[in-house]
């Protein structure tokens, strides 16, 4: 069952207060669902055994960013508050692909997420608490009684103050036993949910993203240099004493490797002559409402920096946390918005006057920048001569599925990346669909490239040499299609060393 809302449901940075209700006023809370699909427990939860703690339950969809955005929070009320917090988090999947269990705990491990995960595929918690937006926070007291909702990001502080009064309402009546926990084993692979690469005669580059590294090989499958130690924070250096935090999108040069630090809402550097990180810009923090820039770039706070292409000095950012396309030169420093104004939209005109829905890959040829607009499903062109934008492939952020054919019918499922693969045809990383699409730019025709081995969530793509890279994001692995010869190999790459487990 596809849920038609209007988009303005979906707006994330509201202005909702949450007020407590009154004791008096407050109404049961909703049993969850029996046969729901738990993960992060051994045993589905029961509001019975959440009597005598705060419930804090998060209503949210993987695909979306801003969902992305308020995990440190809720880590960061779990780290506070210990056994008298209840946080749970309820999916409600937007995409038909984020309803299968599979794809939902890749997820739930990439993420990090502490605390129970419940599978709502059929909205029935979220039509119970009349939830509207993704995301949503419900409050419930420890007299398992409902209490009051608010909806978007940033609301840290307001969640904080409504825990606080309701533990002390109910002091003395509160249940510290621990819920049944059990986090889902770390993945033991050489890659683990590589999310983006890129390729040139001399390197393969990966972001190796929940192993929090970049990894350089040459084209022999030799290991030349894995950076970042694997912790998630945003940390300068040489090599191993760098860090990163769920890098993405990559650019390579003669001299240096640029990395969208996604995690750290940055960018980065690598010197290829010494394999010294530095950070050009973002200043770690992911910003607040709209983007403002300050004096420098380090001082600005980004929000999800997910894909990178450079035309001579100047490097265009998939800005997906602000649904806007932004750049920075490198000659001047500086940085600023080039297009979108901001709106989750699917609109079209001059690049100041679109929007765009989480832009997450970027491909560039001549004076086109090509834009794969993930949350609504499309593949985007920015005229950089004219400024124009137009919509090649996508219809609105609920009109998704898996359908080839002309540009206006043909249907995407939240596409990540774009590459250019030959002067009439683009290849798209079709995420959800675990495909890759072909579109036909100048018979205006996306076509299913078959590979005949089953994808999972791919997410990147580069092209070199006649082979079309894949980051196989689920299958943690590069996958290469030859074009000529029309066959698939797999890239084997050197497992990496221990790890200590990140945050």
């Amino acid at each position: 069952m596809r849920l038609k809302l209007k988009i303005w449901i979906v707006i994330m940075l509201c202005s909702l207060t949450f007020g407590l209700a009154k004791a008096s006023a407050r109404t049961n809370s909703v049993e969850f669902p029996a046969g729901l699909p738990w993960l992060n427990v051994t045993e589905p939860l029961t509001m019975q055994q959440l009597k005598g703690k705060v419930v804090l339950l998060d209503f949210w969809t993987y695909g979306c960013v801003n969902c992305i955005h308020v995990i440190p929070d809720l880590h960061k009320l779990e780290q506070k508050y210990g056994n008298k917090l209840a946080v749970i988090s309820v999916h409600s999947p937007k995409f038909d692909n984020e309803k299968q269990l599979s794809t939902l705990t890749s997820i739930v491990r990439r993420y990090g997420m502490q605390h129970a995960v419940v599978n709502d595929v059929d909205f029935q918690l979220w039509r119970a608490y009349a939830v509207r937006a993704w995301p949503t926070f419900v409050l419930i007291g420890p007299d398992g009684k409902y209490v009051g909702q608010t909806s978007g990001e940033g609301r840290y502080d307001i969640l904080d103050q409504a825990i606080e009064q309701l533990l002390a309402e109910f002091k003395g009546e509160l249940n510290l036993k621990a819920l049944p926990i059990q986090l889902l084993d770390p993945l033991n692979t050489a890659l683990a949910a590589p999310g983006s690469l890129t390729v040139d005669e001399r390197y393969i580059a990966i972001s190796d993203t929940l192993h929090n590294q970049i990894v350089v090989l040459d084209h022999q499958g030799k290991l030349v240099k894995r950076l970042g130690s694997g912790i998630a924070e945003l940390k300068d250096g040489h090599s191993d004493s760098s860090a990163f935090s769920s890098p993405q999108g990559l650019v390579l040069t003669e001299n240096a490797l640029y990395v969208a630090d996604t995690g750290n809402h940055a960018i980065r550097r690598i010197d290829l002559s010494t394999f010294e990180v530095r950070t050009l810009a973002g200043n770690g923090e992911l910003a607040q409402g709209r983007l403002i820039p300050g004096k420098t770039p380090t001082q600005v706070s980004l929000r999800s920096p997910w894909d990178l292409a450079l035309d001579k000095t100047t490097l265009y950012i998939a800005m997906a946390g602000s649904h806007q396309i932004w750049t920075l030169d490198l000659q001047s420093s500086e940085l600023k918005a080039f297009a979108g104004t901001g709106q989750e939209a699917l609109l079209d005109g001059k690049r100041t006057d679109a929007a765009f829905n989480q832009p997450s890959g970027l491909a560039l040829r001549g004076n086109r920048l090509w834009v794969a607009d993930a949350e609504a499903s499309a593949v985007r062109q920015i005229d950089l001569s004219s400024g124009d934008v137009d919509t090649l492939v996508g219809q609105g952020l609920f009109e998704f599925g898996l359908k080839d054919g002309g540009f206006k019918r043909a249907l995407l499922q939240h596409n990540k990346d774009v590459v250019w693969l030959d002067k009439d045809t683009l290849a798209v990383a079709d995420t959800y669909n675990h495909k890759i699409r072909l579109l036909d730019l100048d018979e205006e025709q996306v076509m299913t490239l078959s590979l005949g081995t089953e994808l999972n969530e791919p997410g990147g793509l580069a092209v070199f040499n006649g082979e079309l890279y894949i980051a196989d994001t689920n299958n943690n692995r590069i996958v290469r299609w030859h074009l000529k010869e029309q066959k698939l190999t797999e890239l084997q790459v050197p497992a990496a060393a221990k790890l200590e487990s990140a945050p």
